[in-house]
């Protein structure tokens, strides 16, 4: 299921109370985000107040009747309209922006550890799992007479292994049929599932959550479109005499560049089968790998898909491949340093070197001007950046990718792909990578 923009009317409980309802409206659109737009009668003083959004959440009814939280409110605006002889009614109108929405259960405090299992429809990791369950084919093709259209479907596929953190994962993937007048469309799914040991709160989810997208976004080589997620909790409703679990619906603004629903196999850096990397581990690296490694693997992906790259774009792809070099390799002192000022840091220009000389060494092709690299960071970084040359920043342009690349086959390293698969991957996306992937691959 994917995102899909709404308006509808809310009704918000201000303060988390019931007794105090607020009319308002509430939109989401992928490309403005979530906005709450409220009014209501005030007394004088009061037109500043509510709906009161000091807390971490706003809670309330979506369409009066389907409790929903807005996660992170922020007031873009409040007023009390004009006052006088034709208006002679004071009213509080409030403009509200939010960063998500759980949809089906009110939640007023974020530290609450109330999420026991997050199940997840994401095409990211979809595109990489790629189970092929259905298959098409024609038979009997002859001149001038039909031929006949053959559709297999292979039975559904079912995974379940623990985690190091003992959180249980599921895989399901299977096929579905829908009919449309005249047509019959067979759709593969696959969903990923986390059962936690204990309840997390909001911010495990959201991190898991990102963890997951980033990594199989990153596999893929492509900015890959989002989904809501749906996720179980603690919080309980009594119905048809059982208190049941309330399951509720993540629904939050992505990059406007994560468009990307499908992969083909020729069109991906690693698919499932494209490595020895087993589906296990690399889920075990989500929970494993610090934070910096998925900063900079988002980085790397949007500098590849972007339409229009800036100088600061150039400045923090650098600081995050510096910032990961550090703690892959350490704060090793500087070799040009005197004897007695041997607590210098290694250089900018250092760590590309050692970076490009690990990138050479397996083989792989081209290299960075790096003296060039870190004379166009200094620039930036001392407010220089507006006075680049059209030539400058088009040399900066390119500088971007190959920093890409050599970034993207150290983390792939750091994941424990072998350089002979990454080459091989280098290879099957030639249109990018292409030209940086060894001579000669060893298969």
């Amino acid at each position: 299921m994917m995102f899909e923009d709404f308006e509808e009317w809310f009704a918000v409980r201000d303060r988390h109370d019931d007794e105090k309802i607020c009319p308002a409206k509430l939109t989401f659109s992928q490309e403005n985000g979530i906005t709450l737009e409220s009014i209501q009668f005030a007394e004088f003083g009061e037109i500043y107040s509510a709906p009161n959004c000091d807390g971490e959440t706003l809670t309330g009814y979506l369409d009066y009747q389907c409790p929903t939280t807005l996660i992170k409110p922020w007031v873009q605006s409040r007023g009390g309209g004009n006052l006088g002889i034709n208006t002679p009614i004071m009213r509080s109108k409030s403009r509200i922006f939010a960063s998500a929405i759980l949809k089906n259960i009110h939640l007023e405090d974020l530290n609450e550890k109330c999420f026991t299992a997050l199940y997840m429809d994401m095409p990211a990791f979809s595109a990489w799992y790629a189970p092929e369950l259905v298959k098409s084919g024609y038979q009997d093709i002859k001149v001038n007479k039909p031929s006949k259209l053959q559709i297999n479907v292979d039975e559904p596929i079912r995974e379940e292994f623990s985690l190091k953190d003992k959180t249980t994962a599921l895989v399901s993937s299977f096929a579905e049929a829908r009919d449309e007048e005249n047509t019959t469309i067979i759709t593969q799914r696959t969903l990923l599932t986390f059962e936690f040991p204990e309840a997390l709160d909001y911010s495990a989810i959201q991190k898991r959550l990102m963890r997951v997208n980033t990594i199989f976004s990153f596999f893929l080589g492509h900015q890959m479109a989002q989904n809501p997620s749906k996720l179980k909790t603690t919080h309980t409703k009594k119905w048809n005499d059982r208190n049941e679990n309330l399951v509720a619906e993540f629904i939050f603004q992505t990059d406007q560049n994560r468009k990307t629903r499908f992969v083909r196999w020729h069109d991906a850096l690693f698919l499932r089968q494209d490595c020895a990397l087993t589906l296990e581990n690399t889920l075990n690296l989500t929970i494993e790998l610090p934070d910096d490694i998925f900063y900079l693997m988002n980085i790397i992906l949007h500098i590849e898909n972007s339409k229009k790259l800036s100088a600061g774009d150039f400045s923090q792809l650098l600081g995050c491949i510096e910032n990961y070099d550090i703690n892959e390799n350490g704060s090793m002192p500087s070799s040009r340093a005197e004897p007695n000022h041997r607590s210098a840091r290694i250089t900018l220009a250092e760590r590309l070197n050692r970076l490009q000389r690990d990138w050479a060494d397996s083989g792989f092709r081209e290299h960075l001007e790096i003296q060039e690299i870190v004379s166009i960071r200094n620039d930036i970084s001392h407010g220089r950046g507006i006075n680049l040359s059209s030539e400058i920043y088009q040399k900066m342009v390119w500088f971007n990718y190959d920093l890409c690349a050599i970034a993207r086959f150290h983390i792939f390293r750091t994941l424990g792909i072998q350089a002979e698969e990454i080459g091989a991957a280098f290879r099957r996306m030639h249109n990018k990578y292409g030209k940086y992937a060894p001579a000669r691959t060893s298969q």
